[in-house]
C-alpha cells in the first residue's frame, strides 16, 4: 500500500532521507507547497493507508496536493491533517523552513526572530513553536545509563535571605540529571518539580535513569528514600558544586541558553523549552538526522488546537 502511495506522489521513490542537508538545499528540495505534501504523505502513510472516518483501505488520489480521498466514504484527507501540521495559519512550505530554523540552529530560534523572518505575527510564530516543542518531548525509552549525576536548581530572580533549597513562590525549581563521563557530560534530561520532596525528586530517576546505574547526588534528605529503587546511589556534600563541577557547568549553559535565546520564560512554559533544549542537546552528535526525527514525530503526533494554548511569553 505504501509503495502506491509512494508512486502516486513521489517524482524520485523514497523521499525521507532528509540526511546532511544544508539551508540551501533544503530550500531547494522544499521549494513548493507540493514538495512539503508529497515528503508528509510517505511519512504519514508509510505503513498503508486507512480511512479516519470509516477505516477502509481503498483510496485513489485527492484533489488536494498529496491527499488520499476514501473509495467508500469519498473524504478527502490531507497530508497535514491529524499531523501537529493540522490547520496552520500559514503555508506547509513556510512551517518546514520554520522548523528548519528551529530545529538545526544550534541555539534554536526565537518567536520574535521567527516572526520578523517569515512575515507572520509574533503570537502565531510562538504558537508554532509550542507544537514543535511538544514534538521534541522525550521519549522516555532510552534511560541515562553507567555514571549519572543528579542535581536541582532554581530559575528566577534571587529573593533577599533566601539561599539554597528556598520555598520563594517566584522562583521555578528544576531537578537535572547527566550522564558523567571522564569528567564530560553525556546525554542528559530535567524537570520542572513543586518541591525538594522525594515525591517531586523520583519521576526524573523513574522515566529518564536506570535503576542500576551508579547515581551521584549531593547529602539533600529528600534523595535517601530513592535508594529502596537505585542501590547504587550515593551521597556525598556538594562543597558548593566543586563535587559536581560537570553538572553546574550544564546547568549554567542552560541558563544562559533560555536568557539569551529567549529572554523570557513563564513559569507554566519552562518544561517545554527545557524539552526543546536537550532535544537539541542529546543529538548534539548526530544532528544529521535531527530533522528527520522531528517531522516524523511532528506527522505522528494528534493535532493540537492553537485555542489551548495560552500566550504568557515570547
Amino acid at each position: 500500500m505504501s509503495i502506491l502511495i509512494c508512486k502516486l506522489y513521489s517524482n524520485s521513490g523514497t523521499t525521507r532521507i532528509l540526511k546532511d542537508i544544508d539551508r540551501q538545499t533544503f530550500k531547494e528540495r522544499f521549494t513548493t507547497k507540493e514538495d512539503c505534501c508529497n515528503f508528509l504523505a510517505e511519512l504519514k502513510w508509510s505503513e498503508g493507508y486507512s480511512c479516519t472516518r470509516c477505516d477502509s483501505h481503498l483510496f485513489i488520489k485527492g484533489k488536494q496536493p498529496a491527499s488520499l480521498r476514501c473509495s467508500k466514504c469519498g473524504y478527502d484527507e490531507s497530508t497535514p491533517t491529524g499531523t501537529l501540521f493540522h490547520k496552520l495559519k500559514f503555508g506547509i512550505e513556510k512551517a518546514f523552513e520554520m522548523k528548519y530554523e528551529i530545529v538545526t540552529s544550534k541555539k534554536g530560534a526565537n518567536s520574535i526572530w521567527l516572526a520578523e523572518h517569515f512575515g507572520v505575527k509574533q503570537k502565531t510564530a510562538w504558537l508554532f513553536r509550542q507544537k514543535v516543542q511538544v514534538a521534541m518531548k522525550s521519549s522516555e525509552q532510552i534511560p541515562l545509563e553507567d555514571e549519572v549525576h543528579v542535581d536541582e536548581f532554581e530559575k528566577g530572580t534571587p529573593q533577599t535571605g533566601e539561599q539554597g533549597r528556598s520555598k520563594s513562590d517566584k522562583k521555578v525549581r528544576v531537578v537535572i540529571a547527566f550522564e558523567h563521563r571522564d569528567g564530560k557530560s553525556g546525554r542528559g534530561y530535567a524537570k520542572v518539580i513543586q518541591d525538594y520532596s522525594s515525591k517531586s525528586l523520583k519521576p526524573i530517576f523513574d522515566h529518564h535513569i536506570k535503576n542500576d546505574a551508579m547515581v551521584l547526588v549531593d547529602g539533600w534528605a529528600g534523595y535517601k528514600p530513592l535508594k529502596e529503587n537505585y542501590p547504587n546511589l550515593t551521597q556525598t556534600l556538594s562543597d558548593n558544586g566543586k563535587n559536581f563541577k560537570m553538572l553546574h557547568i550544564q546547568i549554567r549553559n542552560f541558563k544562559n541558553w533560555l536568557r539569551g535565546v529567549h529572554s523570557y520564560c513563564n513559569k507554566e512554559y519552562l518544561q517545554n523549552y527545557i524539552d526543546e533544549y536537550f532535544f537539541r542537546f542529546n543529538r548534539r552528535n548526530h544532528r544529521q538526522s535531527i530533522l528527520d526525527k522531528i517531522i516524523q514525530r511532528c506527522v505522528e503526533h494528534k493535532p493540537i488546537a492553537y485555542a489551548s494554548i495560552k500566550l504568557h511569553e515570547t
